[in-house]
């Protein structure tokens, strides 16, 4: 009889640990889902190695747009990014602006939202700034083109603030 007592308190200290572990993961998980993606916006180390992921997978074609790399892994993997990060232009929005022109050469979205950013300078250095309703990470650069002329860009990265 002293025996099934014995027994009793240990099964009732592992169902308490096991119930215990179990709020843990959940707190863990809901932490992760719910919260996450709203910290994005507020990081700009994430949001700089958005922006030059999106970029990495972008080539300049000859007809003065940029396209997406032809290879099936980069297109899998710019759609993966665009998605992830909400980068439909109803929430947030990637592009690249021909500086010498205005246009918009390359969009995330199919919807060309235009954000522009308050203190963006013609620096090359990448610049974090934000609009009432975005973060923005902007990167100028430069390319020259098959006649050696010079030609400016710059992309921006919004994502929303919460």
């Amino acid at each position: 009889m002293q025996r099934r007592l014995a027994v009793k308190p240990h099964i009732a200290r592992q169902f308490a640990l096991g119930i215990a572990l179990m709020g843990l993961t959940l707190t863990f998980l809901a932490a992760t889902l719910l919260v996450f993606p709203y910290k994005l916006a507020a990081n700009p180390e994430v949001q700089g190695e958005l922006l030059y992921d999106l970029l990495g997978s972008l080539e300049y074609s000859a007809n003065g747009r940029f396209e997406v790399i032809d290879d099936p892994i980069m297109r899998h993997k710019l759609a993966g990014l665009l998605m992830n990060n909400r980068l439909n232009g109803r929430e947030g929005v990637a592009y690249i602006l021909n500086l010498g022109n205005g246009k918009i050469v390359w969009s995330a979205a199919a919807t060309s939202l235009r954000v522009d950013g308050l203190g963006v300078n013609d620096s090359y250095l990448m610049q974090f700034t934000h609009t009432p309703t975005h973060q923005l990470a902007v990167q100028n650069f430069w390319l020259k083109d098959v006649g050696k002329v010079r030609l400016e860009f710059r992309m921006v990265v919004a994502l929303p603030i919460r």
